[in-house]
């Protein structure tokens, strides 16, 4: 019974991680650029069952088994799939066509992104929401009186100049993420050949349907392993009220 105690609970700290990945999931559903995470388990390592204190056995305890404790957080890992690219208005928003990440400079060093909303600065600077300034072949990237024009090479002009050509680099490791849509990643590779589109967007790649179902089964299972708590408790109660007056 104490084992079918710890095993609920194993499963009970399990499934608050996948509920708190999912809701972030969900929490930046809109948020351009987000690449979603998910939550890995795997069984929790098996344990040998001995036969102690028996009489008839000489040596060592002779092995009854195998036996489960439950299920434990392998990791959460980021699903770094693309959006869905949606068309905007606005002259200033960018996306790459697949592999790659734009750089920006921050207080912190490079970081890379897939959200393509940016700004102008009162420098002429191209930045990102969080004023980032995005990093070409020069450095940061300086337009002229609003005036942008991003081709599908990713080379920048203004008054129809070329001032600048956008990099974009891509990576081999697993990236690490810092808040919602920026990366740190070792090592990156300039993409050869980009293709960029001005005037789109990448949505993040979170399906906000699927989110929403896998939380009613994360809410299901949690109350199920509520339950076998609450059952194993009743069991021990009687077993130390009851069965001892008789």
């Amino acid at each position: 019974m104490i084992k079918g105690l710890y095993t609920s609970a194993l499963g009970l700290s399990a499934l608050n991680v996948q509920q708190e990945v999912t809701a972030n999931n969900l929490a930046n559903a809109n948020t351009p650029g987000y690449k979603k995470d998910v939550m890995v388990s795997a069984s929790f390592p098996e344990m040998l069952l001995y036969r102690l204190n028996d009489p008839e056995v000489k040596g060592n305890p002779p092995q009854v088994g195998k036996v489960a404790m439950g299920v434990a957080v392998e990791g959460v890992h980021t699903d770094y799939s693309a959006g869905l690219k949606r068309q905007s208005d606005n002259p200033l928003t960018l996306a790459i066509e697949g592999e790659g990440y734009f750089i920006v400079n921050t207080p912190r060093g490079e970081r890379y992104t897939k959200n393509g909303e940016f700004n102008l600065d009162a420098e002429g600077r191209i930045v990102s929401q969080d004023g980032y300034a995005l990093l070409g072949q020069k450095g940061e990237i300086v337009v002229k009186n609003g005036d942008l024009q991003v081709d599908r090479e990713g080379r920048v002009y203004s008054g129809g100049t070329e001032v600048d050509r956008l990099k974009i680099v891509s990576f081999a490791t697993p990236l690490t993420k810092e808040g919602a849509s920026l990366f740190q990643g070792e090592n990156p590779g300039e993409v050869g050949n980009p293709v960029i589109y001005q005037g789109f967007v990448e949505e993040s790649n979170v399906l906000i349907v699927a989110e929403m179902i896998n939380m009613i089964q994360v809410m299901r299972s949690y109350e199920a392993n509520q339950k076998v708590v609450q059952t194993i408790d009743g069991t021990l109660d009687k077993a130390v009220n009851e069965v001892g007056r008789v």
